[in-house]
């Protein structure tokens, strides 16, 4: 949209009021007004049906290079989620020509570096800003406690699991058009722009933010009429829409990345699959664990909304002694948990787990991954 655009509001008298779109003089003007109201990153376009909220961390947050290095950048917001997801932001007026490439490989320095960032001193400048409690506990509203959600953040980190978000009064077609393939590209690092245009008149100053980039929650079915592509990380996350559940499915899968596992994303679901030398023939096992969404099935005869474990290869004569006797001793464990369901049949071995047990067994079921990750990794 050109500067002078305008819009219009109906006023008291039923008349109708033009104001008038006014850029942004200054960058610091737009940086303070998103320090001021982050709200303005307009979480409801973010993740439709269940909108960001955001803390402002602090502005100019240093990045450094390696673990303990003094900073070598700063971004210009940090800004976290009720799902503890680390968010950087860049501001710049959009007539700035550094907005159209500069700014693009600054974020990805950034990003490749944000796990150098101290989970801990983010921490301590949060909490040094007045009536820091509040505002935290208004962002988790009972859902999870400080304690679990800055363990997070330090967790986000560590794995890069963020959020970029460039930011300005007008988003040029080329940086969106960058924006738009980084997002389809990265898993764990959500790419975003937000517009930020502001409008002014006799009525007070009006600001409609725009979101760009967000790929749709639902994976839509190819041009041709084929089938339904694989879903991303941020697809599968927008799918889960209880917040627990949610947090249940980033502990697996952030232990999965932590020992060295490969995700595989299907159209409903997505499998762990173990690391193992051992099994020359197939260096990536089949998976350990699958994670559905409401509804779905799979290769194994889950029912509806299902966390599932166990192992498929295990009936196959080929499979090497080893790989057959820890897997074996792992899904004997399973059985002996309690809370799951077993589902076996033919040579799956396999249990269930229900969104409600996930939730309540995160500790036990992390525990299962991580165990049957390493045994195989070890061999």
């Amino acid at each position: 949209m050109a500067e002078g655009e305008r819009i219009y509001v109906r006023n008291e008298a039923g008349g109708l009021e033009p104001l008038m779109e006014k850029r942004f003089d200054k960058e610091a003007d737009l940086q303070e007004l998103l320090a001021d109201y982050p709200e303005l990153l307009e979480g409801t376009q973010i993740t439709p049906g269940n909108p960001r909220r955001w803390i402002l961390v602090t502005r100019e947050q240093g990045i450094p290079t390696t673990l303990g290095a003094g900073d070598r950048w700063s971004v210009d917001h940090l800004v976290i989620d009720q799902d503890a997801m680390p968010t950087l932001v860049e501001v710049k007026r959009g007539d700035n020509t550094q907005l159209r490439r500069e700014v693009v490989g600054q974020m990805l320095d950034y990003a490749a570096h944000a796990e150098f960032i101290s989970a801990e001193k983010v921490q301590e400048t949060f909490e040094r800003q007045p009536d820091a409690d509040k505002r935290l506990a208004t962002l988790l509203n009972n859902k999870t406690t400080p304690v679990e959600f800055w363990q997070q953040v330090a967790e986000n980190l560590k794995t890069r699991s963020i959020r970029l978000l460039f930011v300005a009064d007008a988003i040029p077609d080329n940086l969106a058009r960058i924006v738009e393939f980084l997002n389809e590209q990265m898993d764990r690092i959500e790419v975003l722009a937000v517009e930020v245009k502001r409008f002014e008149g006799k009525m007070p100053q009006t600001f409609m933010p725009r979101v760009i980039g967000q790929p749709d929650a639902l994976p839509e079915r190819s041009p041709s009429g084929g089938s339904r592509q694989n879903l991303t990380l941020k697809a599968f996350m927008n799918r889960l829409e209880d917040d627990a559940v949610r947090d249940a499915a980033r502990r697996l899968l952030n232990a999965a990345s932590e020992c060295g596992a490969r995700l595989s994303w299907g159209t409903s679901s997505v499998s762990i699959r173990a690391r193992c030398s051992t099994w020359k023939e197939r260096n990536t096992p089949t998976s350990v664990c699958w994670i559905f969404l409401p509804g779905s099935s799979g290769p194994v005869p889950t029912k509806g909304e299902a966390f599932t474990f166990g192992n498929g290869d295990m009936g196959w004569g080929h499979i090497p002694d080893s790989v057959h006797a820890a897997l074996e001793q792992w899904t004997g464990q399973l059985g002996e948990a309690g809370f799951m369901r077993d589902i076996s049949v033919d040579w799956y071995h396999t249990w269930t787990v229900t969104y409600e047990d996930a939730v309540q067994h995160i500790d036990a079921l992390e525990g299962y991954l991580r165990d049957i990750l390493t045994r195989l990794k070890d061999l």
